[in-house]
């Protein structure tokens, strides 16, 4: 069982962007440089090499149009960096200011997002290079950018070259990676019915899946929806993907909407094996869920190898043998946690299915995309102008105190490593330049990571070249490195900083043979950069996350708020707008991963400024449970249909949404010190309980009578299901703001 595991496991990195990415930037990179060398002419191959690698390093996953406009603007940006540093390389007082210069303005490309932070690090890459292999003439410099943008032009022919071959391939990879992280979300739900769990954390564990979850939804919004509201017409394997996606993202409500008291769950059924048959049904689901990822990942068909309705049988016929053993109908209710469950999974298990059949193909013909849910606007618009690099020429903006920070650092390393007389001046920058990062947080973590991942590497390069005088099995071992090293760029750093290191000692050893030297250098220069880059986010403005998490709690809030209120229409005879409640629920979800991933920064940074962590994290479960019962609600009206609504749901609707907006004004940092409007009192609920237990007991005397299903059945069932997920949210919302008060 373990074996099959890794092997899913190895089979699904090699479908997955990182390997793929990794295998092109190696292909980019290592056939000049042999092409070359077979010419004897191994200089002109590492010049082409060095653009091609840089261009990789900015090229992120889009549409074609970004992507053609991406490498159209980092070829430019990176041939004239070159240029300007092979002239100026000379010049220590006027590198200097070129470096800070670079240094900044690269740093603030970060405010265009994920493409521009990356094509500003391929330019950084690009400045550091070129001072490590100086040109010694102004025509040698001409040259040497030459040569970087003829690589860059091959990497971005071979990258469209691909791109048309094979034009879904990233779109596949991104959305099987999706799903496959919404099935490790699943399984990390399914802990909740381990006999004996810590609740608290599995509930912290599954927050962090979210987070990533998140980040998967939002990255294949970008590749897939984007794409197809660019296109005329559509083609069976896009309509195929946009379905699996909708779909993806209506089964996450879903596993959302199991939620219950675990606390209490655990403590009724406490020695009896309901609970563990419940854990390795939803086991099951997490095991289709990952073939099903993996399927789409390698643009296979997928069979289903569970029969999930077979195993839900099982389950509820475990659940039917309880409830003959228990007496009276009071007593059975604590069993309807169980059955809305179960009926919860059979909704899912119907979407797992389509899943399946989605990735065959089949009936496409049969299946609509809804006209009205404008796939559009589920997508965010980042703006590529110079006002928006204005806009943040302030020490509000975080980037903008990034980028002097990383220029001073920069500086500061170029000059140390001249007063010292280092030989390889350039990896002391290119240590500052990887390693610093905008948070506090994540640069200490990339210090560290970076840090083992080169002592590691050194060592390992050093055991290489000790065993061996070999040039070809270096060669071989080195463009293993490579390929290591760029498949893991963005899946796992010191995996990656490991492959790097050695990479790096094997091509100094072919270019200026001194082994034990370059691997010692390595080490001592990758100290001295991630000291600078540690000192610099520390000392010069740094940014500290507690401070943006009332923002981010207000955010949070609101959202909700705003995807209750979609959600309750469904429950007051209000007219539901599908676009509007997706793009409310969207934003719910995408307002919970930025508070819980800010909050998982926060705990990186020193303990003096982890601020209330224990309360934040508080009101960050308190949230997401929240979050879960409006997605009960949800799942419930829209599967099942609201058959007897009551005049309490709006009273309560109202009440609820008053308490969220009290909440929202005590969260949002502008209002503090302001005390905002209490909700008014309301007597709702007991109405509502009065009438819940006015159904038990009619029903227990239909029960009496010897009769079966009725419609008054129906009523107390509804009416309990929706009950107890509007006592769940007032609770909930009480102790959110008592947690703020």
């Amino acid at each position: 069982m373990q074996t099959a595991h890794w092997l899913k496991d190895i089979k699904s990195f090699l479908y997955s962007y990182h390997f793929s990415n990794g295998l092109r930037t190696t292909i980019s990179v290592v056939v000049p440089s042999i092409v070359f060398a077979f010419m004897g002419k191994l200089d002109i191959g590492i010049g082409i090499s060095m653009g091609a690698l840089c261009t990789a390093l900015a090229d992120v996953p889009g549409t074609i149009i970004h992507k053609r406009n991406g490498l159209i603007i980092s070829s430019i940006l990176i041939c004239l960096t070159a240029l300007g540093t092979g002239l100026l390389a000379p010049y220590p007082y006027l590198m200097a200011p070129w470096i800070m210069g670079c240094c900044f303005v690269f740093a603030m490309l970060l405010v265009y997002g994920n493409r521009g932070g990356n094509i500003g690090t391929a330019c950084l890459l690009v400045m550091v290079s070129v001072l490590g292999e100086p040109q010694h003439s102004v025509q040698l410099s001409f040259v040497f950018a030459g040569l970087v943008l003829a690589g860059s032009a091959w990497y971005a022919a071979l990258a469209l070259l691909l791109w048309q071959i094979r034009p879904y391939l990233n779109v596949q990879q991104t959305l099987g990676d999706c799903i496959m992280q919404t099935a490790r979300y699943l399984e990390l739900r399914s802990n909740f019915y381990t006999p004996g769990v810590n609740v608290a954390d599995n509930y912290k564990a599954v927050l962090e899946q979210q987070v990533l979850v998140n980040e998967k939804q939002e990255g294949v919004r970008e590749l897939l929806l984007k794409r197809r509201s660019a296109q005329q017409g559509t083609t069976s394997i896009n309509k195929s993907m946009v379905l699996i996606f909708l779909d993806m993202v209506d089964l996450q409500e879903q596993i959302m909407a199991s939620q219950t008291d675990y606390k209490a769950l655990q403590a009724t059924f406490k020695g009896e094996d309901i609970l563990s048959k419940f854990h390795v049904l939803i086991d099951s689901f997490a095991t289709e869920l990952k073939n099903i990822g993996l399927a789409v990942a390698s643009g296979q068909r997928s069979l289903p190898k569970e029969n999930l309705r077979h195993e839900i049988e099982k389950v509820k016929k475990a659940i039917a043998e309880m409830h003959h053993s228990l007496p009276t109908l009071k007593e059975r209710t604590k069993l309807i946690p169980l059955n809305n469950i179960v009926h919860n999974l059979q909704d899912m298990a119907q979407r797992i299915y389509n899943l399946h059949r989605l990735t065959r193909l089949e009936k496409l013909k049969d299946e609509t995309i809804d006209p009205k849910l404008e796939l559009s606007k589920f997508t965010t618009r980042q703006r590529y102008d110079l006002a928006t690099f204005r806009d943040n020429l302030s020490f509000k903006s975080y980037i903008f105190r990034h980028g002097i920070r990383v220029s001073l650092a920069t500086v500061t390393g170029y000059l140390l490593g001249l007063a010292l007389h280092i030989d390889r001046i350039y990896w002391i920058l290119l240590t500052v330049v990887v390693i610093l990062k905008p948070g506090f947080g994540l640069t200490r973590s990339r210090s560290v990571q970076r840090l083992i991942g080169t002592v590691i590497g050194a060592l390992f390069a050093a055991g290489v070249l000790f065993l061996t005088q070999d040039d070809t099995a270096i060669f071989i071992v080195m463009l293993v490195c490579i390929l290591g090293a760029y498949s893991f760029m963005t899946f796992h750093y010191t995996v990656s900083v490991f492959f790097v290191t050695p990479f790096i000692i094997f091509l100094l050893h072919f270019l200026h043979p001194a082994d034990l030297y370059n691997a010692t250098q390595r080490v001592i220069d990758t100290f001295i950069g991630g000291a600078l880059a540690f000192v610099a986010n520390q000392v010069l403005w740094p940014v500290w996350e507690h401070n943006s998490l009332p923002n981010y709690m207000h955010k949070m809030t609101l959202s909700n708020k705003a995807y209750f209120e979609q959600v309750m229409r469904l429950y007051t005879n209000q007219p539901l707008t599908i676009t509007d409640y997706k793009l409310a629920r969207k934003e719910t979800y995408v307002d919970t991963a930025n508070m819980m991933s800010a909050f998982q920064r926060m705990l990186s940074e020193p303990k003096s400024k982890q601020k209330n962590a224990s309360k934040v994290y508080h009101f960050v479960v308190l949230n997401h449970t929240l979050t879960s019962h409006i997605a009960a609600l949800a799942a419930y009206g829209m599967h099942h249909g609201v058959h007897f609504p009551r005049p309490e749901y709006g009273q309560l609707s109202e009440h609820l949404i008053q308490y969220l907006n009290e909440i929202a004004a005590l969260s949002n940092p502008a209002q503090q010190g302001e005390k905002p409007p209490c909700p008014a009192p309301t007597n709702a609920m007991e109405v509502l309980d009065a009438h819940l237990e006015n159904l038990i007991h009619l029903r227990q005397l239909e029960i009496n009578d010897g009769k079966g299903l009725t419609p008054l059945r129906d009523e107390m069932l509804e009416t309990k299901q929706v009950r107890d997920q509007l006592q769940a949210i007032l609770s909930l919302v009480k102790d959110m703001k008592k947690a703020l008060s």
